[in-house]
């Protein structure tokens, strides 16, 4: 796997869209994009993704105060509810307000377990390195890497032992302990970014597990670093034409391309 100049540019959301589902990037990149009815899924998911966007701030404001915390959370909850349809205007065009109110009912029966969660980061003597680091939180910007012909937009970046290091928000199941492999994997996709940007090692990074208010640190390993260049070249391979065999899951019949995902397997696809 040698490192060289490519035609074909890739971006990190492609290659989780890819852990995700192969043929998915196939589609995405021929922009077979379909539009599909909204549900009051996607939208919890995007009022957890601004949510977790605050809860550094609010650890820092509230620390261990229960109600207080707790009464910060509802307004962050109330507001992130209400700036969804400004900031995602296309995705939510013409959502009724119902789906909005019953997504926003989600996430409030969680809030009290949430809020619990994020205190206890703070409350752990082992803790306390993770609140100064995400203390420095900001949000993030577009990072590209030349050498890689990839680019991306971490969640945040955070100082990590003195290293702008990535953060990600995940509104999905938190796994009992460390990270999921796919979110691994995207972790260190953004790691390789801001080394190219920081001309220094990116060691860890930091996953938000925004639904049950989880926050872990990564050490990005050898094996990782391996993997996305694995997915990098495969991704690229599906952008240039390959079609990836299907991937049979139980959710491809609610998969937006499930209709047009019968197409025949090029020879290619032995590769992936």
């Amino acid at each position: 796997m040698f490192l060289k100049k490519h035609k074909t540019g890739v971006n990190v959301s492609e290659l989780v869209l890819y852990l995700s589902c192969p043929r998915k990037v196939y589609y995405a990149s021929r922009e077979k994009n379909i539009s599909s009815q909204v549900t009051a899924s996607y939208v919890e998911h995007l009022i957890l993704k601004e949510m977790g966007m605050s809860y550094p701030e609010l650890l820092k404001a509230y620390s261990s105060k229960d109600e207080e915390f707790f009464k910060a959370l509802q307004s962050l909850l109330s507001q992130a509810s209400g700036e969804i349809l400004l900031i995602y205007a296309a995705e939510l065009e013409d959502v009724p307000a119902h789906i909005i109110e019953e997504a926003a009912n989600n996430v409030l029966a969680g809030l009290r377990q949430l809020g619990d969660n994020l205190l206890s980061l703070e409350r752990d003597e082992n803790g306390s390195g993770m609140m100064r680091q995400l203390s420095s939180f900001q949000p993030g910007s577009l990072f590209k890497s030349e050498r890689l012909d990839l680019s991306g937009i971490p969640s945040g970046t955070a100082n990590v032992d003195g290293v702008l290091s990535p953060v990600i928000i995940k509104t999905g199941k938190c796994p009992e302990n460390g990270l999921w492999a796919n979110d691994r994997l995207h972790l260190t996709s953004l790691a390789l970014l801001l080394e190219e940007s920081n001309a220094s090692v990116v060691r860890s990074g930091i996953a938000t597990y925004a639904r049950q208010g989880h926050i872990r640190r990564m050490n990005i390993r050898s094996d990782d670093r391996r993997q996305v260049l694995n997915v990098l070249s495969k991704v690229r391979k599906i952008k240039e034409g390959s079609m990836p065999d299907k991937k049979e899951s139980a959710l491809c019949d609610k998969c937006a391309y499930y209709s047009m995902c019968n197409v025949q397997s090029s020879l290619a696809s032995k590769f992936f």
